[in-house]
């Protein structure tokens, strides 16, 4: 099985070099190919990302729905691996998909864990065990059969939040959805710099208004209001 990685990139200037080395240099021999597909980064991302093994695209438009399926359509291989810019896979990660990918089991994600020692998000850590929607994120990737991927339509663009989630909900009435336990790492760059506690309470009031259907603005202006960006990320 060929796996193709996609990557997307807004502001990563720092991280994106190091993760596509470390994807690069961690390769079973499943890895296809690596993709970044950049949404107009104001910084040296684009630079940064630059490798003879790494496929660039430069995205006409900003937005992680849109960027992720702008890649996706140019994907060649048999599994698609979304991994957001701040996230490291676990080591052998092509192995462990190849290895639970079959015909009832064409998606899935990995556990995880923050990059940021600290007990409340050392608790948190624990649900991404759990089979609950509320317990995906991106931070714990997603794999998925990339013809699966194009029959659902991917990403839906009109989504800036949640479209992971949204889109992990369609999966769930096509195939099995995998979690294997083996943990991502994802950077808790936004908690160090909102609170631990306090951010969380914020996603999970995200999350409550995503499952009562609350519009797309409602639910950024909410964040716009509390929560403060270290950067002009894409995640």
């Amino acid at each position: 099985m060929k796996i193709s990685v996609i990557i997307p990139t807004y502001n990563e200037q720092g991280r994106i070099g190091k993760l596509v080395d470390e994807i690069h240099n961690s390769n079973n021999g499943h890895i296809h190919e690596i993709i970044v597909v950049d949404g107009g980064s104001e910084d040296n991302t684009v630079n940064e990302a630059k490798r003879s093994y790494v496929r660039l695209i430069e995205s006409t438009e900003k937005g992680r729905a849109i960027q992720m399926n702008e890649a996706a359509s140019m994907a060649t291989g048999d599994i698609l691996y979304f991994v957001h810019a701040d996230t490291r896979p676990p080591k052998g990660f092509d192995n462990l998909i190849v290895e639970k990918y079959g015909d009832d089991n064409r998606a899935g994600c990995f556990t995880s864990i923050f990059d940021w020692n600290h007990p409340f998000l050392r608790f948190c850590n624990f649900f991404s065990k759990l089979p609950f929607w509320f317990c995906r994120g991106g931070g714990q990737t997603l794999f998925v059969c990339n013809s699966l991927f194009h029959k659902l339509g991917g990403f839906k663009t009109e989504m800036s939040l949640m479209e992971e989630y949204e889109f992990i909900g369609r999966l769930k009435k096509e195939t099995n959805f995998t979690i294997i336990k083996k943990n991502a790492i994802t950077s808790a760059r936004d908690y160090r710099k909102n609170g631990a506690v306090r951010l969380q309470l914020i996603y999970a009031y995200v999350f409550y208004l995503y499952a009562i259907g609350a519009s797309q603005e409602r639910m950024l202006n909410f964040l716009k209001e509390r929560v403060m960006k270290p950067s002009k990320s894409c995640s």
